[in-house]
């Protein structure tokens, strides 16, 4: 695990400091899970494969496909989508220790010729145009203050063609009560996230970012348990959190996560988009 130290601005900062405790409350990985219902039986390391294989199955992914997992915090994700497809991953993020951490899961899990880890920003997207077949981010635009410019960077990295899916939060609806409000502002701030929009807002944002909206899903209802099982894992590890955060952040991912469930005012977008197909040149009369 990473030294403690004082805080500094940058989400890659965050989630080095975090990284190791989310995991294990996460089942391995740094995103939630999708639940079949509130009676589920399942792990969180089992419900947290199943989100991502929602997202993957999404892209429509053949073997040798080239794939950008935008956010690919420990690897994770990214190795399991790799040998699920048989496809090449290129994943990014703001953290050394998790660029480190991801490119030795890929050697454990012998993935080390299809599956590399970079330090990169999404906002910055240096790849040449074109790079990739398709592209992800499991909640990973939410840090963008301006969705459109992940959209954007995104457009110009994909194939004419080439399929993107996302996960991120979506405001169904106007928050109902100064404490919900106060929660979501808290999150906001602690996880450093850009404004949650609602669904109209969000497509938006796609097409501005000259991308098509191919598939707009809210499964708020089978993420929500995740809070309340991630938030007690995470209490159940307070001493060795208290290391790494400050108190205001302890006190919203132990205190407040667990009640995120609660506010139904929320759902959990899963958007699928295309970037157009390149228009067919007109034959000479």
């Amino acid at each position: 695990m990473p030294e403690a130290r004082e805080p500094e601005s940058g989400v890659g900062d965050l989630y080095d400091r975090v990284n190791d405790v989310l995991a294990e409350a996460m089942g391995g990985f740094l995103h939630g899970g999708y639940w079949r219902g509130p009676d589920d039986p399942s792990s969180v390391e089992e419900a947290g494969v199943r989100l991502t294989d929602f997202v993957s199955d999404r892209l429509r992914l053949a073997p040798g496909d080239r794939v950008l997992d935008v956010g690919s915090g420990n690897g994770r994700a990214t190795a399991h989508i790799a040998r699920r497809h048989g496809v090449s991953v290129t994943g990014i993020t703001l953290s050394p220790y998790q660029a480190r951490q991801a490119a030795e899961l890929a050697e454990a899990y012998g993935l080390a010729d299809s599956v590399d880890f970079q330090v990169h920003d999404m906002l910055d997207l240096s790849f040449p145009e074109g790079s990739f077949d398709a592209a992800y981010a499991i909640e990973t635009v939410c840090h963008a203050q301006d969705r459109t410019d992940v959209f954007s960077g995104l457009a110009r990295v994909l194939r004419p063609g080439g399929m993107v899916t996302v996960t991120d939060f979506l405001l169904v609806r106007p928050l109902e009560s100064e404490d919900h409000r106060s929660l979501v502002e808290d999150a906001m701030k602690n996880y450093q996230q850009g404004p949650m929009l609602t669904r109209s807002a969000y497509e938006e944002c796609v097409r501005a970012g000259g991308l098509e909206v191919v598939e707009f899903l809210d499964i708020g209802e089978f993420v929500r348990p995740s809070y309340r099982i991630v938030g007690g894992a995470l209490a159940r590890s307070e001493e060795a959190l208290r290391d790494l955060v400050t108190e205001e952040e302890f006190r919203y991912m132990v205190n407040d996560l667990g009640r995120f469930g609660d506010i139904t005012e929320l759902g959990y977008a899963v958007v699928t988009a295309r970037r157009p197909e390149a228009p067919t040149p007109k034959a000479r009369s």
